[in-house]
This record gives structure tokens, sequence and C-alpha cells, in this order.
């Protein structure tokens, strides 16, 4: 008896023995007989998903000095190992090293992948509410643990299950990884958004290792915990304790503790995630408190919206003067609002302002003041564009198919001109305030681009000579007046109205009662030249405008001296003039130069390199027979020849004058003295 009741004391030691050891092994035996065969398709859009808030409380209160709780540090012991792809660690260096130029964007992808994962969720409760459980709010939260040099992100979505985990996680794709790893490591990731899931991988930018514990939102889920280094295995075992959703624990490297800082990881959420559909909490405070309006129909978003919108991306404290509130979908599905600001600051010599216009896709930024997207001319335009299907590299920092996003940016350009016309026809008065802010940019698109180039010009604002000082008209409204038989444009540029209306070009269609458009700006010559023709109707300067000569009633003797006339002024100008000939355009003024080089192309060769500013070239006179100093002249001629000639010179430059060409003013001085004495004398009483 006594040997029986010792063998069975024996015994019950070894049960107890052999139950506790079972137990202590029972998740890496478990996980070993339900290891997943093959490689299936990876889907990083399910990773992303976490605890509740009274599990993460409870970890809260259980964790220890080195960032785990109790739980988890029992997990990292016991859980099974797993085999990467033998690429994986290929991969990894080339996503470490070379496929992202930001590390940031680690950040961006797991947001992103939890956004996509509260998505499906929420898509799930739809249809059964039970999915929720206890958990019924939808968000992610980023839990910064300095200390430790740690970043939890966790999130309330649809979760993982142990399949899901092996899928999604420990496979970088089920074919073709070998071709994507061939081409990355050649610098080829062009169109390969989608084809492999890698954005998940991208944390290990950052993290030396990383743990990511999920449950499955479906019903009898277990929860499971992964872990790696991001080198040839990880390891997985089951998880107590854990609800639906998915939390990521990041060890972050030495050289990336900035990510454990709250201000950091602020600047970043607020950069690339601001407007993800579910609030981001930082340390409980929640991050994207702006919302994307742009998703919205315009008629539901207030002014207020906008303005606080506006602010955010402009980095501004005024409200805009215009916004355009625009969709369409075609060529691609796109969302997008414009803005235009009070003013620009291009104005006060700051610089030339970079682009206003930032990329996103699915609310996710992608590339913030994108250039070479909008025409530069539309620099000071603020907004953004969101693309669900535009196509991006791997790494989605960069657009790819330059002749789908040249087409995309097309349609947009196109819409923002259409909408200043649209703008100008609703409120004028509001539009000639944008024209005196804005004008010099629209000239810089006629000048600078054919495609939309008749389109802007219907923008142009410009003073007439049948309007007073002040009133805008366009070159629509020009041509609204013109006379049947009228087929040209005319226009002038002057330094001012009173320089306009006191040119000597201008007398002719005084006398003929035509509109004159008056221009002030030196680049308003290349803008008009550039324009060439506008609904049909050519536009010329007044300068180079040949004006049929009247009829005379003129003896063969009187044009046989006029000829001679001319002829003399040629040959006494004749390193000077091309030609001289005799006109009718002509009423208050001696002479004139006709179609003369533009004396702002002179002034912008000047600025540009004054070393290449080419001579003046000969230029053609027009002279006004029937002024005073023309008759006279022609009297003064042979009575005092060299007093003639003077006064040639002096009426040819003043004609350089009046067209804006004369530079050098200096050797006038010697002559206008001469020619004052001349007068003086002749003037003065002779003593007896």
């Amino acid at each position: 008896c006594v040997h029986m009741n010792a063998s069975v004391h024996r015994l019950s030691h070894f049960l107890v023995l052999f139950v506790v050891i079972t137990l202590a092994t029972f998740p890496t035996w478990l996980a070993n007989a339900e290891d997943v065969d093959g490689t299936p398709d990876i889907n990083l859009k399910t990773v992303g998903s976490v605890t509740d808030d009274n599990v993460v409380q409870r970890e809260e209160e259980a964790m220890s000095h080195d960032g785990y709780s109790v739980a988890e540090k029992r997990l990292l012991e016991t859980g099974a190992k797993y085999q990467f792809q033998a690429e994986v660690s290929r991969l990894m260096s080339l996503i470490v090293n070379s496929l992202y130029s930001n590390r940031d964007v680690f950040l961006r992808e797991l947001i992103s992948n939890a956004s996509d994962a509260l998505d499906k969720i929420r898509f799930q409760s739809l249809t059964d509410q039970s999915v929720l459980g206890d958990t019924p709010d939808f968000e992610i939260r980023i839990k910064p643990d300095p200390e430790n040099n740690m970043l939890h992100i966790i999130d309330t979505g649809i979760g993982m299950t142990k399949e899901d985990m092996v899928n999604n996680l420990g496979t970088i794709a089920k074919s073709g990884t070998s071709e994507f790893i061939a081409k990355a490591e050649h610098g080829d990731t062009s169109n390969l958004i989608g084809q492999f899931g890698v954005g998940f991988y991208s944390c290990f930018m950052v993290a030396d290792s990383v743990e990511v514990f999920s449950r499955s939102a479906t019903e009898g889920s277990t929860g499971f915990l992964w872990k790696s280094e991001g080198a040839g295995s990880y390891d997985l075992a089951e998880a107590e304790g854990v609800t639906r959703g998915t939390k990521i624990i990041l060890h972050l490297r030495d050289d990336c503790k900035e990510y454990s800082g709250e201000k950091v990881l602020k600047d970043i959420l607020t950069k690339h995630s601001n407007f993800v559909n579910f609030p981001i909490k930082l340390n409980g405070e929640r991050v994207n408190t702006v919302e994307a309006i742009w998703t919205l129909s315009k008629n539901e978003v207030t002014d207020e919206q906008h303005n606080a919108f506006y602010k955010f991306i402009s980095h501004s404290y005024d409200t805009p003067r215009m916004k355009l509130h625009f969709k369409t979908d075609s060529p691609l599905n796109l969302a997008s609002i414009f803005y235009v600001p009070q003013e620009h600051t291009e104005k006060y010599g700051v610089g030339r302002m970079d682009p206003g216009v930032s990329l996103y896709c699915r609310k996710i930024l992608i590339q913030s003041n994108m250039k070479k997207f909008l025409p530069d001319y539309l620099r000071f335009i603020k907004g953004v564009v969101d693309c669900e299907d535009i196509p991006l590299n791997i790494s989605r920092e960069h657009l790819q198919d330059s002749h789908l996003i040249s087409r995309l940016a097309d349609v947009v350009t196109r819409r923002i001109i259409k909408f200043f016309g649209e703008e100008a026809n609703r409120d004028p008065k509001s539009y000639e305030d944008f024209w005196n802010e804005y004008g010099s940019f629209i000239r810089e698109g006629i000048v600078t681009e054919q495609a939309n180039r008749e389109n802007l010009a219907k923008l142009l604002r410009m003073e007439s000579s049948k309007f007073p000082d002040g009133k805008l008209i366009s070159l629509e409204d020009y041509i609204s007046r013109m006379d049947e038989d009228q087929n040209d444009i005319y226009f002038i540029v002057a330094q001012k109205r009173s320089l306009a209306e006191g040119s000597p070009y201008m007398e002719h269609f005084k006398k003929k009662g035509l509109e004159v458009l008056f221009l002030y700006q030196n680049i308003d010559d290349w803008v008009m030249n550039a324009i060439g023709t506008f609904k049909g109707k050519k536009v010329k300067a007044i300068e180079g405008v040949e004006i049929e000569k009247e009829e005379d009633t003129l003896t063969e003797e009187e044009r046989a001296e006029i000829k001679t006339f001319t002829e003399w002024i040629k040959e006494t100008l004749i390193d000077r003039v091309s030609s001289v000939k005799d006109t009718t355009r002509l009423t208050d003024t001696p002479a004139v130069i006709i179609d003369h080089e533009s004396i702002a192309y002179r002034r912008m060769m000047k600025q540009v390199d004054p070393s290449r500013l080419p001579k003046l070239p000969k230029q053609a006179l027009e002279i006004n027979l029937n002024h005073p100093i023309m008759k006279n002249l022609r009297l003064v001629r042979d009575a005092n020849p060299k007093l003639a000639e003077i006064v040639v010179e002096q009426v040819y430059d003043n004609a350089l004058v009046a067209a804006g060409l004369l530079t050098e003013t200096r050797p006038m001085l010697d002559r206008i003295n001469t020619i004052i004495t001349s007068t003086l004398e002749h003037e003065v009483p002779k003593k007896e």
C-alpha cells in the first residue's frame, strides 16, 4: 500500500509537469501545425487595424520599463518562426536605401493602410453591426514612446487572421517578386504600384524590428502577434486579450529617434495624412481637424470652410478673392479646389513664387506644391488635386505616364482659364480688381503658352481711346464696336495715358475716329504680337500701320520738287534712315518713324545683356509737308544749307523720341543750342 501511494504520488507530479510543459510550448507547435502553404497575393490594404480603449488602457497599466506589457514580453519569447521569401532581404535593402526618397513617408504608408482597414470594417458594419463588438469607434491612435525609442500605431479596423498575417506581412507577392527585384535594382520602378505590396515594409526604413498585434473582426477569431527584424524570418504566435484591430510597434533605429517625438510626428501627419477619413489621435489629441472639402459637393461647402481650408493649404492669414471647386471624370476621375489669394508676393521683389497646388491620391498627399503640373504663369494659384487612379510609381512619390498626366494638367488648366472668364462676366468689377493684381501673370501666359493663347487673350483688360481714364475693356468689347470694313485691332504701348494720347501716331486715328487700345507695360508689345490675330482680326501697333495716302492736286512740278526734297533728307541722314516719304497721316507733327523696332524689345534686350544690344537699325521716316517746320525747311535748304542739315537731324531725333527709340540724348544738346542761337540772332534787331 505504501509503495502504491508512492507510485501514485510520483505519477501526479509527472502529470502536472507534463501539463505545464504542454501549455508552455502550445503556441509554438500550434503555429507550426497551422502553417500556411504557398505564397498568396499580398494585399497591404488590410494592414493596419487595433486593440480597443479598454485593452490599450490595460496594456499601459501593465507596461514594463522597456515599453512592453507583460503579455507582449511573454509572447515575444514564445512565438513560432516562419521564413520570408528568399528575395526579401534584397527587397528590404532596396526599401531602406533607395526606394523612398524621404523616410517620413513610412508614417503615411502605415496610416493609409490603417485607413483602408477602417474603411473595410465600416463598410461591413453597414450590413452587420455585430462585427463592431464592443469597439464601435473608428479611429487611428499614435503613441510615441521616446523613453524606450518606440512608436505605437493603433487602429480599430477590420484586423487580420493568422492567414492574413502570413499572406499580408510574411509574403512580398505571390508572383513576380524576382521581376520586381530585378527592375527595382536597376532603378525601374515605374508602373509597379499595386503590383507589389511594399508599403508596410517602409517601416523598416526607421525601425530595427517591428511587432504587429492584430485580431480579425471575423466571429471567433483569435488574436496574433507577428514580429520581424526585416531579415529572413518572422515570428508568429497567438496573443490573448487582443480586440478587433491592429497595433504596430516600431523599435526605432538609433538614427531615427526623432520619430518618437510628438512635434515631428504631428508635422508629418499634418502634411501627409491630414485628410484621412478617420480621426488620427496623437497622444489622445486629434491631429487631422481640417476636412477634405474637395470631396464634398460644392453646394455643401460653406464660405467658412473654404476660408479655413485655404488658410491651411496656403499657410496665410487672408481670405481668397476667388475659389473654384471642380470635379471631372475625364481623362481621369478627379476632385479639386483652387484659390486665388488676395495678392501675390512677387510685386514686393521677394523672388519668384513656388507652385501652390498639391497632388493627393485618395486624400493622401503624394506631391506637395507640384512643379510642371499647372503652367508656370498660374503659380499664384493655391489648391489641391485629388485623383484616385492617377498613375504613380511604387513608392507613391512620383507620377508616371507623362502623357496621361499632361492631359490631366491640360484639363485643369483650361478649366481654370474658363473660370476666370466666367468670373469676368459674373462680376466685372471684382474681375478688374483681380486683373490689376494678377494681370502680369495672364500676360506671361499669353507670351509663353500657345495652346491657350486665345482664351487667355479674352482675359486681357486695357484702356481705350473711346473711354475715359480708368475704364477697362476687353478685346471682345473692342471687336463689338468695330465697323464692318475695319479688319484690324489697333493698339499703342506708352508709359502712361497722356503720352499715348499725345503720340504723333494717334493723329490719323483721331482724325478718322478709330478706336485705339492703350497699354502701359513694357511686355505689352510682346503680348499683342504673340496674339497676332484675335477672332479673325489682326492685332496691330499703330506705329506700323500703313496709312493710305490721301489724293492730292499737286502739279508735276510740285511733285518733282517734293521728290528732290525727300531725297535730300535721305542723303543728309544716309546712315540713319532707310527711306523717306511724305505722308498725310500727320496733322500736328513734322515727322514720324514708321514700323520701328519695339522699344520694349530693346529695353528687355538691354536688361538681359547690354553688351549684345544691337545698334539701332536704319528707320523708315515719314514727313508732314504741311507742317510749318517742313514748309520753312524747304525754303531754308538753299539759303542756309548748314542750318537746314542741323534742323533735319533734330527733326529725326524728335521722331526717335516720339517712338521711344532714342537712348542717348547728349549729342542733341549742341544741336539744340545751335538752333536756338540761330533763331535768336534772326529775331534780335540789328543795330544801325
